[in-house]
């Protein structure tokens, strides 16, 4: 049973319109109300965007909100920014709810007067459709919603099936896969916005609007959304942490010919000029750069570490990673850069919580977790840590560099078969990186 939809009541409205429309068909209006209300629900949202319109360059005349930047511009033309998304109004602003329900052609009036003078912006289609969602689109969102918590009033996982057939096409099974977005996370801080973009699809993008199912399904849907990851994957995060190891291991993919253009020309190259184009190598396996493990020796290049960017917003980083300085649009494909962005800004650790930076070694006595290693690691590089022929032995890896071996036990090792411990708590890391510390540094006896 839908909540607020009156189809029947659509119908009549719509004979009141002083648009021309009478030669279309009744049945042609009913099959296409939903996606001229979806619409409206759009232009809502973002007009500009979805008719992919410059916004105005001086602010509304009649907005009374702060209008310094240029987001708060274009924001004062936004129907939403005066309404609200549960469409009851921001303070001092009346909101639309006293308006559902009201005929089309006297909605189109409003938008037309001095108020809003949509009519120099909009066309008479736009005005039409708009006016069509605000007269039968609106939708109680109290009883969607709860004021106080933010949470669907719905069955948490009634719609799964749903989401992980339609929705994760695009956003993957776990809410992740578009740059920048964890939609558990938005779907918790800013449900009605959610809710809305649920009902009418997003402005000037390929979401579909689901208007045409129940409002209880759609409801459930939201109730789900709720339910995904707050924050990145670590599937997405240790495969990151694996491409800042080595890419093109990682992914298989060639490495540009000669140095990376942004490595320092002054410099003594000791290391293999493809060697150049891995981020650890300028970035340290620290993440400090030349403030850490990588202020001195054949690794250095006085290049910043990535520390700073730890929590940093992740379209920035992948737009930093494509920048003609680092030149990674080119040689990684948009998933590779965004879990290459999600490790970046979730994944980094303070590696100061684990090793003595001056005596490199692990803070932990490793008594409670010794059963670990033979158990985890044992089976691939052996009892004493000498069984992989193509590596040093493990003992004087981690010795030698805490931080390289650290990085590698918490995401793996690049296109191999080595796991990645991040899930592990912080003591039992601890404590498998101090057993490790005792292993032998020989190959031999």
């Amino acid at each position: 049973m839908k909540l607020m939809k009156r189809f029947g009541t659509a119908l009549t409205l719509l004979t009141a319109l002083t648009f021309s429309e009478a030669a279309t068909p009744v049945l042609a209006q009913d099959a296409n109300i939903d996606a001229s209300v979806s619409r409206g629900g759009r232009l809502y949202n973002d007009w500009m965007i979805e008719l992919d319109e410059r916004a105005p360059k001086k602010a509304n005349p009649k907005y009374s909100g702060e209008t310094k930047s240029e987001k708060q511009i274009v924001d004062s033309w936004r129907c939403v920014t005066c309404h609200g998304w549960d469409y009851k109004g921001v303070s001092p602003i009346k909101g639309i709810m006293g308006k559902s329900g009201d005929n089309p052609a006297s909605i189109v009036s409003v938008l037309k007067d001095e108020t809003h003078n949509f009519q120099y912006y909009l066309q008479k289609e736009d005005l039409l459709d708009l006016a069509r969602f605000i007269s039968i689109g609106l939708v109680d969102t109290d009883k969607m919603i709860d004021q106080k918590t933010g949470k669907a009033r719905a069955n948490g996982h009634a719609q799964r099936p749903f989401f992980e057939t339609v929705c994760a096409m695009c956003h993957g099974a776990e809410g992740q896969s578009l740059p920048g977005v964890s939609l558990g996370r938005f779907a918790i801080q800013q449900p009605y916005l959610t809710l809305h973009s649920i009902f009418n699809g997003h402005p000037g993008a390929v979401m579909p609007s689901l208007r045409a199912f129940d409002d209880i399904m759609l409801v459930e849907l939201l109730a789900y959304m709720q339910t995904l990851p707050e924050t990145a994957s670590l599937v997405s995060i240790v495969r990151g942490g694996r491409l800042y190891d080595n890419w093109f291991m990682e992914t298989g993919r060639t490495v540009p010919v000669g140095v990376h253009p942004a490595y320092p020309r002054n410099m003594k190259l000791e290391i293999k000029p493809k060697q150049t184009w891995l981020c650890k190598e300028c970035h340290g396996w620290d993440y400090q750069g030349k403030d850490g493990q990588y202020k001195s020796g054949k690794h250095f290049t006085g290049i910043k570490g990535i520390a700073a960017q730890k929590g940093a917003d992740v379209n920035g980083i992948i737009d930093t990673l494509k920048d003609d300085n680092h030149g990674y649009g080119a040689v990684l494909s948009m998933h590779d850069l965004l879990d290459l962005a999600n490790f970046i800004s979730e994944g980094q650790v303070d590696m100061e919580q684990v090793i003595d930076s001056k005596t490199k070694k692990i803070k932990s006595e490793f008594t409670k977790h010794t059963k670990f290693y033979p158990t985890l690691c044992g089976n691939c590089h052996g009892e004493k840590g000498r069984a992989i022929r193509t590596m040093k032995a493990l003992g004087r890896v981690a010795n030698e560099d805490p931080w390289k071996s650290l990085h590698k036990v918490l995401n793996g090792h690049p296109a191999e078969e080595m796991p990645a411990w991040r899930s592990l708590d912080e003591e039992t890391i601890k404590d498998l990186m101090g057993f490790i510390q005792t292993l032998p540094i020989n190959k031999r006896s």
